[in-house]
């Protein structure tokens, strides 16, 4: 079966976790993924937070995002590997970076150079705050982007400081948007046959995903909702429920839904409760409405509530923990979970992709090792001859 991206070629030239992301999504739909790394130490998520760093052995972290990808050195401070990485540009669709704003400038490969080489070029990068703009040469981590982009302004309890999600959320949904920004470009590419440049930034994308919270802005005269951690006086239930051995979460956003609930857990009396009457009412008698829901999930297990729950139309979902998410037989079956053998980890059990194409199979590999692809890549990509490779390794350009 075809791949939705088969024959598409991406300089992959991130490190850590934003740029990552968004190739390994790319490798996911089958494009070939060129991670174009330093020949000392490579991508400097190989050894960030891995327990093994002084055997030189991968970590997870980079294991995780990096599938389906390829992997050559090169050292872009050097004249000589700048000039074969505009001859790889040449062959190439998409280069993708998330360097500090002008660093690929100072390199001499930057867009207004590389547009030069390949007019066809897609030139993708994501930066803290973006390339213009009175914050472009701010230093960002994930973090960071969080908090200047409002999400830890609407996450966490009022009594304590601000909160981040327990995820990068703003490395991911960066990421998220710069490859579709990719997929738009290459499509107006096939119409105008020209390429052009791509940029996201982490603070935008964050701020992105309050759409929706806006709402209660606007709702409340203009003033910044207050943090109240998962419940919250417009709507109720909306919140996590103990059980035996752990939470699960129960959002109610209408009547029937509620009137649904009350009825599968034996509580219809509470239908004609007036503090019970419609999500608002519900939601300033909070504290009752979370007590006669936990009554009835705090003598069940979250697995044996939430089956039962959502099995009568009831949005219900356990709050499973990391262990519980790899051995969980439907995120196995839709193969989100998949199986891989990692020449130097073993086996292991990562993430796959989390998009599903009918005409378009997605199969996951191993990362790369680093430089494991030089000699195929650069014989089949520039025409390189094993002395011509062994040679640039000699003089320590890959």
């Amino acid at each position: 079966m075809q791949k939705a991206l088969e024959g598409v070629k991406v300089l992959d030239l991130t490190q850590f976790e934003a740029g990552t992301t968004c190739t390994v999504l790319l490798a996911f739909l089958g494009a070939d993924v060129i991670k174009v790394e330093n020949p000392v130490g490579g991508d400097l998520g190989r050894l960030s937070f891995s327990e093994r760093r002084d055997e030189g052995v991968d970590s997870y972290y980079f294991i995780f995002l990096n599938a389906n990808k390829r992997s050559v050195t090169l050292d872009l401070k050097n004249k000589k590997g700048k000039e074969i990485f505009k001859d790889m540009v040449k062959k190439a669709d998409i280069v993708v970076n998330n360097f500090t704003v002008g660093t690929m400038d100072k390199l001499g490969v930057g867009y207004d150079v590389l547009k030069e080489v390949n007019p066809k070029i897609i030139y993708a990068s994501i930066t803290g705050y973006g390339t213009y703009g009175p914050y472009k040469d701010y230093p960002c981590f994930d973090i960071v982007a969080q908090a200047t982009g409002g999400l830890m302004g609407v996450t966490g309890y009022p009594e304590n400081p601000p909160t981040k999600v327990g995820t990068g959320l703003g490395d991911s949904i960066g990421a998220t948007n710069l490859a579709v920004g990719i997929l738009g470009a290459l499509y107006q590419r096939e119409k105008t046959g020209e390429g052009q440049e791509v940029e996201v930034s982490m603070q935008d994308c964050i701020l992105n995903t309050l759409r929706p919270v806006y709402n209660f802005y606007y709702v409340g005269g203009g003033q910044p909702i207050a943090r109240t951690g998962n419940k919250t006086k417009m709507i109720a239930p909306w919140n996590s429920y103990k059980t035996t051995d752990g939470y699960v979460v129960i959002g109610i956003l209408t009547n029937p839904l509620w009137e649904n609930l009350l009825k599968v857990i034996g509580r219809e009396d509470a239908i004609s409760d007036p503090r019970f009457a419609d999500p608002l009412t519900r939601g300033t008698n909070v504290e009752a409405t979370d007590s006669l829901i936990e009554e009835w999930t705090s003598k069940r297990s979250k697995m044996e509530a939430m089956n039962y729950l959502a099995g009568k139309g009831v949005p219900c979902g356990a709050v499973l923990d990391m262990t519980e998410l790899l051995n969980n037989p439907h995120l196995r079956e839709r193969g989100m979970v998949s199986e891989i053998e990692h020449p130097e980890r073993g086996k292991l059990t990562i993430l796959a992709s989390p998009i599903k194409l009918s005409k378009s199979e997605v199969e996951v590999g191993c990362a790369p090792l680093l430089g494991e692809h030089n000699e195929e890549v650069y014989a089949s990509m520039i025409g390189l001859s094993k002395e011509d490779i062994a040679k640039m390794k000699e003089e320590k350009i890959i």
